[in-house]
């Protein structure tokens, strides 16, 4: 990385990942800053490989990943394009055009969801990710109760979601992002087509249900997307990919609702607490869908609705959930 001098560090990311802007004269690019792979200290989702890879098979596909002009991964670096500070969140804020945000980035994934990915990816059904969404049971549950779950809830609720998924036809498989969303896209107006939209924070990529990203655009837990513009999107899809959606939206609130309060209870980081209104709103519209009637029936039979959950203490919550919460 000779002849680039550093500037400032850019972006927020809750990894072991840095980043900074560097410029050589009138040039400016982005280092990412992190752990070469095979570190001890290396975790699932972080690999430098992973997004050489991926970041390859998205720009030959069409796509825009930032571009790596050069490569140490013996020390844990990558010299990257930079895109800018411009993501889609901040230009929505600046222009208000969040119609053409949100229609160009649900472009992008009608994209990828028509395009075979010849990669070796991890397996979302088997992921932490997918797993995780009983932290709505393991934390949420508990916390807004302020009793000890009972002994067999956990099986109950796995129970009703088999059931709700069991009533679908097979989800179409393909890429999957996993992190989707308004803040990891860069406006890059200058470019045309698919690729205004830069792709950022790929390389924990799935394979996985396609509707997954796209439940993660539309449904973001940290801001709201207009319910006009939300049904207006997913007007574009099919009936089958609808009723998944719905299925992989409530999961993905259940498993960051649960999440939150687990991060506030263990990591004492209470930052993302706010947002567990917008998730307790998300679940409550969710189970109105008679699609997922097995999984009300369980809230229900839980004395469970997702009003707001009040005061929170995280000592009273930590000395309730169970030893092998997830």
């Amino acid at each position: 990385m000779h002849g680039w001098v550093k500037q400032s560090p850019v972006g927020q990311d809750s990894s072991i990942r840095r980043y900074f802007r560097v410029n050589k004269g009138a040039q400016t690019a982005i280092l990412m800053e992190t752990v070469p792979d095979g570190s001890p200290h290396a975790t699932p989702g972080h690999s430098l490989n992973d997004f050489i890879r991926i970041q390859s098979w998205l720009e030959e596909i069409g796509l825009k990943p930032p571009a790596i002009y050069e490569a140490d991964l013996e020390h844990g670096y990558l010299l990257l394009e930079d895109f800018g500070d411009l993501c889609f969140r901040e230009t929505m804020k600046i222009s208000g055009r969040a119609k053409a945000m949100y229609v160009l980035a649900a472009r992008v994934l009608e994209h990828l969801s028509q395009t075979d990915c010849p990669l070796e990816l991890p397996s979302y059904s088997e992921s932490h990710v997918h797993k995780r969404h009983r932290r709505v049971v393991d934390w949420y549950i508990p916390a807004s109760r302020g009793v000890k779950n009972e002994e067999g809830m956990l099986e109950a609720y796995k129970a009703a979601w088999d059931e709700v998924e069991q009533s679908l036809p097979p989800c179409p498989q393909g890429f999957l992002h996993i992190d989707f969303h308004a803040e990891n896209l860069m406006w890059l107006p200058d470019e045309t087509g698919l690729k205004r939209c830069g792709i950022l924070d790929f390389q924990g990529a799935m394979h996985g249900p396609k509707p997954y990203d796209l439940a993660n655009l539309l449904e973001d837990a940290r801001s709201d997307v207009p319910a006009d513009l939300r049904m207006r999107i997913l007007k574009r899809f099919d009936v089958e990919t609808r009723a998944w959606y719905r299925v992989l939206a409530t999961q993905f609130h259940c498993r960051v609702i649960g999440q939150f309060i687990k991060q506030a209870c263990v990591d004492d980081n209470t930052s993302y607490l706010p947002h567990i209104p917008r998730l307790e709103n998300y679940l409550r519209d969710a189970l109105k869908d008679p699609l997922l009637k097995p999984l009300k029936q369980f809230f229900d039979d839980c004395g469970v609705d997702f009003s707001p959950l009040g005061d929170f203490n995280a000592s009273d919550i930590r000395a309730i959930v169970a030893r092998d919460a997830y």
